[in-house]
């Protein structure tokens, strides 16, 4: 039995131009705990990665928006029905996409303010970290981002974000975890499973 056997994490991924390792190696470290995980993009088509990889999205940002609803399904007398299940952990993939199209998204942002505000964990790697800020959950707050070495437009948004820029790797802040960007993907992904493994709640 993983640590989040029973959890349901969702992972927003651009519909274009995610990072790979972002999105690979915290998936198979949440798969290797028994989560129960969702992909979710702007759009219903195979994601191209920023390298080689693609990634076909179970489901629109939008629709994991509707009473945040995870799947579970439950076959009875009835057939089969869809129970209503919630995410506990919202991670937000980077890549270049991620800047081109969720820092802006209403819906991604809606998304991770109720998430978090719902006392469930919200977590960035990369280039996501621009959609917590973008949502301002991240105020004067650390967030592990090399100045050296951010784009400006990165730079801009964290600063109107007023957050605040730290060397670390990784940080955690209460039920908010962030990663520097894929090198640390591992570090990052079992920071995530610490977090979620401490939710008892459900709804």
């Amino acid at each position: 039995m993983g640590r989040l056997s029973g959890k349901n994490i969702l992972m927003i991924i651009p519909k274009d131009y995610y990072n790979e390792e972002e999105l690979e190696i915290p998936y198979e470290i949440f798969k290797s705990e028994d989560a129960n995980i969702i992909v979710a993009s702007g759009k219903m088509k195979e994601a191209v990665g920023m390298k080689t990889g693609r990634r076909m999205p179970d489901r629109l940002i939008v629709d994991s928006m509707e009473g945040i609803t995870g799947d579970s399904y439950i076959t009875g007398g009835t057939g089969t029905r869809q129970l209503k299940a919630v995410f506990q952990g919202a991670v937000v993939v980077g890549g270049n996409g991620t800047r081109k199209y969720l820092w802006k998204d209403k819906i991604t942002r809606l998304l991770l303010v109720d998430r978090y505000k719902s006392e469930f964990v919200v977590a960035a790697i990369g280039q996501g970290i621009g959609c917590l800020a973008e949502a301002s959950l991240l105020e004067n707050l650390e967030a592990p981002v090399e100045e050296s070495k951010a784009k400006k437009t990165f730079l801009k948004v964290l600063e109107e974000g007023k957050v605040l820029l730290s060397e670390e790797d990784v940080i955690v802040h209460e039920r908010l975890v962030l990663g520097k960007d894929g090198s640390v993907a591992e570090a990052f992904a079992k920071a995530v499973v610490e977090e979620v493994a401490k939710i008892t709640k459900i709804k």
